[in-house]
């Protein structure tokens, strides 16, 4: 029986992986730096300055411990600028969670003109927060803004868009539902679109409503894609600061003004208290870490498939 020489190419396949392994991590290196300068290093230096106090002109001016963080939380106006924060995510995630599955479910039955209309619902998309902020500022200006023209013709009184503690709130999460229903409605519509047909038909059959299709069986289906909205934009309403900053200045009367507002009121806004700002900005990371995991122990246990 003739004896078959084996070929080399086996063999010199690993080596050509280990040699084009250097190029491999050679590619990585500017997306390492990026990383390192925009993202960890920030973060480092914020967790130092933490801890040190500042001059008049924002510069370190010495150690000095935990005390940012005591005079933090020992001060009345930080809890009032938590319970601010906390109220603008709910009412912005539960918003964006009513509007979008209002708008995704009529959108996902692909009758005449969802395409058009699809389009439209995207349009949010395209707009900056900053613009989108300036416009429904111009719309809720309490001397010409068109909203508050007709909140007097409906009740013959002006609605105070924000100029009204309670009302800047309502505006502010308007804004930010606006500026991010296309996404949310998108996913949404994805996810629906995703549920086999065969399983509304087989509940159509058995003589179950719309309404209980869509609550006892489309909602269910696509949990995991509302659990990855509800942390997502959890996540982005605590990061806000654009919205707040054009449409209400974090008033009237500090009644809008969240944790990232009063971060950049600290080291930005006559103060300069450089300290102070990053130990709000550690908190911050704190509470969105926390507040990720927490969603992620909850909602992901709920998650049906």
């Amino acid at each position: 029986m003739p004896h078959l020489a084996t070929t080399g190419s086996p063999a010199t396949r690993p080596r050509r992986r280990s040699r084009a392994a250097p190029w491999a991590v050679w590619a990585l290196v500017p997306t390492a730096v990026t990383l390192l300068a925009f993202n960890y290093w920030p973060l480092v230096r914020t967790a130092v300055l933490s801890f040190q106090s500042s001059d008049l002109f924002g510069r370190p001016s010495g150690f000095v411990g935990l005390d940012n963080y005591a005079t933090m939380l020992g001060s009345a106006d930080f809890r009032r600028t938590l319970v601010i924060t906390f109220t603008f995510v709910g009412l912005s995630v539960a918003a964006k969670l009513v509007v979008g599955m209002a708008l995704a479910v009529p959108l996902a039955a692909r009758l005449r003109g969802t395409g058009f209309s699809r389009a439209i619902v995207l349009i949010p998309m395209a707009v900056s927060a900053a613009v989108a902020g300036l416009a429904f500022r111009a719309l809720m200006s309490p001397t010409y803004g068109l909203l508050d023209q007709i909140a007097i013709w409906l009740t013959g009184q002006p609605a105070g868009w924000i100029t009204e503690p309670t009302m800047a709130m309502v505006s502010i999460v308007m804004v930010d539902v606006w500026t991010s229903i296309g996404f949310v409605t998108l996913l949404l519509i994805a996810a629906i679109d995703a549920v086999p047909p065969e399983v509304d038909e087989a509940a159509a059959i058995d003589g179950a409503s719309r309404a209980r299709v869509l609550a006892s069986i489309t909602v269910p289906l696509i949990t995991p894609t509302l659990f990855f909205l509800v942390v997502t934009q959890s996540i982005q309403a605590m990061r806000e600061f654009t919205i707040i900053q054009v449409v209400t200045g974090g008033g009237p009367a500090r009644s809008t003004q969240t944790l990232v507002f009063d971060i950049w009121a600290k080291a930005f806004s006559g103060t300069a208290d450089y300290g102070a700002a990053s130990a709000r900005g550690i908190i911050l990371l704190v509470i969105i870490a926390a507040l990720t995991a927490v969603q992620f122990g909850i909602l992901e246990r709920k998650v049906s498939y």
